[in-house]
């Protein structure tokens, strides 16, 4: 978590996974009184502001490679927001073929598209980070969608998703079907596709990129299909290294980060703490 006041920055590390994390920044935003004082904003994979700007590029692909055609985006993705743009994007009528949800395995989005199981289990850390989900934030705009936006139906399933005994019924998965399919690799299968890239095009791609990469080649889905890039290699040096022995250095334009000093506070998964520690700061 990031605080910006004036030109003043606070980096906050609160401990526990990614879904615990969100879970207290979603109670800090309901917090009415707390949000409004310290004036709280967010530009997270769910502020519709950054899905709306994602949505852009699909356009820009589109207009840049399809040459006509319909094209299918790969995007590897755990909180489903990236890949929600594309599918806003060809609600607009952009001609998009299937939309490839690829995931590691914190499966939950590869398991709800393939046969409607939205329960959780265990986060398990991996060596793709930002894909180890459980919940995903923007699936429920999916099922909204799909429940021809009846927000009372909707809050019903999210009830059911909160108590972890959802499974997506066949029309709707049906419905899902007709714009999503879904793949996941392991641990292992990232590295050797990292490896395969290398190999093939003398190129290094991040283990998120390869994900999205493996799960179109899994698929068979390689014609007229993009996969969506999503960091710098340098971020995952032990993924790298285990992939082609070798690690990327940071762009050059980056490098003066190494002279700079590291300032964070490390706090508990306690709200009540990160609240006063955030009012004390700004």
């Amino acid at each position: 978590m990031t605080i910006h006041e004036e030109n003043n920055v606070f980096n906050i590390a609160v401990e526990g996974n990614f879904d615990d994390c969100q879970n207290l920044v979603k109670a800090m935003f309901n917090d009415e009184k707390f949000s409004k004082a310290i004036n709280m904003s967010g530009v997270n994979s769910i502020n519709w502001a950054r899905i709306i700007a994602q949505s852009v590029y699909y356009f820009y692909a589109f207009f840049k490679v399809g040459n006509g055609q319909p094209l299918s985006f790969s995007v590897p993705t755990g909180n489903f927001g990236d890949i929600y743009a594309g599918y806003l994007a060809k609600k607009l009528g952009l001609p998009i073929d299937k939309l490839i949800v690829a995931t590691n395995k914190n499966d939950i989005l590869h398991r709800a598209i393939s046969d409607g199981d939205y329960c959780q289990k265990k986060v398990e850390e991996t060596n793709t980070p930002s894909m180890d989900i459980q919940i995903a934030s923007n699936f429920e705009r999916l099922l909204y969608d799909v429940k021809d936006c009846n927000s009372e139906v909707t809050k019903g399933v999210m009830a059911e998703i909160k108590n972890n005994t959802y499974k997506i019924d066949k029309n709707d998965l049906d419905k899902i079907k007709k714009n999503f399919v879904s793949e996941m690799l392991d641990e292992n299968e990232t590295v050797e596709m990292i490896k395969t890239i290398n190999d093939e095009h003398q190129m290094v791609v991040d283990p998120h990129t390869a994900v999205g990469i493996g799960a179109v080649r899994k698929l068979g889905l390689e014609k007229n299909c993009v996969v969506l890039s999503t960091a710098h290699p340098c971020k995952f040096p032990k993924a790298i290294e285990d992939a082609i022995s070798k690690t990327e250095n940071l762009p050059e334009s980056l490098k003066y980060v190494y002279d700079r000093k590291e300032k964070f506070e490390l706090l508990s998964n306690d709200i009540e703490k990160v609240k006063k520690y955030v009012m004390n700061s700004i």
